[in-house]
């Protein structure tokens, strides 16, 4: 009888193998077998800290970028955990001074006074979370890099605040002290929402590998665990270093000191974060960089990143080469609000067979010769969807929009005196489009994108158009706006 072979594969991605034949069984691969019995100690210790502070799997379920020993010290994972640990002892600070604020030490304060600076702060940190959650909401999965390191700047002004609340008790002004309180209550309001919406959105990120799935939800957990851990190591280290740190001098040099390295840290983190998902600033540059490619190669989403910027109007779109503006872009506008007389019904044939329709702004468009003419010095466009859009049609409609306007920059660069008809680029871009749309998708998708997760829209279109229908009549008081 031959000897049996039973091979496991553990959830970190070991291999163990066992052997079963007549005189006993056999383990080879365990971590037992390769460190010796007198490791035994170490690697449970080791295993249990896996298992506490890492998602199941690690690192098969989560993506090739959360790695958290990393050659490079410029992972996100570990920028992440240095700036948690600034903030920490920078948190100390501020809190000492909140409490130097509401009466501790003061033999005339009295608790009444307290209680209602704390309400009156929470009455306007609760209306800032419902007014900012309204206004910047539908943004914060797209721009997931931009809002991670806004919350980070705002979270650092309330502290600064915060810190510098007893100086504002110098100045005779009335009320002084309380604003700048309140106001710091705002910024830390607007830091929750950025931060809780980004993080979800980089959490999603970290928990799609390249290969199964991962989960999103025990990755969050895990994550809490270890910014609780850094917390409480900040705070230990602070409870050491804050008594010494009493003077106005010592205490607002130590401010800015971790406030600058928070920042810092932050900026670099956010900067290294490699996403796989479109908005429209990497859709714009994967497009380009396929364009100029000469075996029109799909940019992978680390080259991509290199190139992106943090802080950035996402409706703007910038030339790869040069990073100056190449023209707008709004997409879900409302056709009845933005169309004016300079529109042809020719428009409607061309985007017969898509559910979006492109057209430019009255505002860089002029009537010469029965057509209609590009004009100004950058080109605004704006996307109108129909009924039933999908993801592929936002991906389709912006990139032919970013093709518009390479090619009207293109050509003021060069001063072409032949004036550009609107309708002919859109006939010419929406050609090209056709035509090379499903090979960049697919060189996407090769390269690690996830073509099926973007989001080029933020929040919902103004307005859908539900039908396009030909009627002879038009009603008298509709002629002209």
């Amino acid at each position: 009888m031959g000897v049996s072979v039973i091979k496991e594969r553990s959830d970190s991605g070991g291999i163990i193998q066992t052997y079963l034949a007549e005189g006993g069984v056999t383990v080879t691969g365990s971590s037992l077998s390769e460190k010796g019995a007198r490791h035994v100690g170490w690697i449970y210790i080791v295993d249990l800290l896996t298992r506490v502070f890492l998602p199941a799997g690690y690192p098969n379920s989560v993506s090739p970028g959360f790695a958290m020993i990393s050659k490079s010290p410029f992972s996100y994972q570990i920028l992440n955990a240095l700036q948690a640990f600034c903030n920490s002892l920078a948190g100390l600070l501020s809190s000492r001074a909140i409490l130097q604020e509401f009466g501790v030490g003061d033999p005339t304060a009295s608790a009444t006074t307290a209680l209602l600076l704390t309400v009156l702060q929470d009455v306007f940190g609760r209306l800032t979370t419902i007014l900012s959650a309204h206004l910047i909401g539908s943004s914060l999965y797209p721009e997931a890099k931009t809002y991670r390191l806004l919350a980070d700047v705002l979270n650092d002004t309330a502290v600064i605040l915060d810190t510098l609340s007893p100086f504002f008790n110098s100045f005779s002004i009335p009320g002084l002290r309380i604003a700048f309180l309140c106001l710091s209550a705002i910024f830390k309001s607007l830091c929750s929402i950025s931060a809780g919406g980004s993080k979800a959105a980089i959490t999603m990120h970290f928990a799609t590998p390249l290969t199964g799935k991962g989960d999103v939800g025990d990755l969050n957990a895990k994550d809490a665990s270890k910014e609780t851990v850094l917390a409480l190591l900040g705070m230990l280290l602070g409870t050491l270093i804050v008594p010494y740190v009493s003077t106005p001098f010592t205490t607002y040099t130590s401010l800015f000191v971790l406030v600058g390295l928070h920042l810092g840290i932050n900026y670099y983190g956010v900067r290294g974060l490699i996403l796989r998902s479109l908005n429209r600033q990497r859709l714009g540059i994967a497009w380009q960089m396929y364009k100029i490619s000469p075996a029109s190669e799909a940019p992978a989403p680390s080259k991509v990143a290199q190139m992106e910027r943090i802080f950035d109007f996402s409706g703007i779109i910038y030339d790869v080469n040069s990073s100056s503006p190449l023209g707008k872009c709004a997409i879900g506008s409302s056709f009845s609000e933005i169309v004016r007389g300079d529109c042809h019904p020719v428009l409607l044939d061309l985007f017969a067979g898509d559910r979006y329709i492109i057209w430019f702004d009255h505002g860089c468009l002029r009537q010469e010769q029965n057509d209609t003419i590009l004009c100004g010095p950058i080109t605004r466009l704006h996307i109108f969807l129909k009924d039933g859009y999908t993801n592929d049609d936002q991906l389709r409609a912006w990139i032919q929009s970013v093709e518009v306007c390479k090619i009207t920059t293109s050509a003021r660069q060069q001063n072409i005196l032949q004036p550009i008809s609107a309708l002919s680029l859109l006939k010419t871009t929406h050609g090209q489009v056709s035509s090379q749309y499903r090979d960049f998708v697919k060189k996407l998708q090769s390269v690690g994108w996830n073509t099926d997760d973007s989001a080029i829209m933020t929040g919902s279109p103004a307005s859908v158009i539900t039908n396009i229908s030909i009627d002879d009549h038009l009603p008298e008081d509709r002629k002209t706006r």
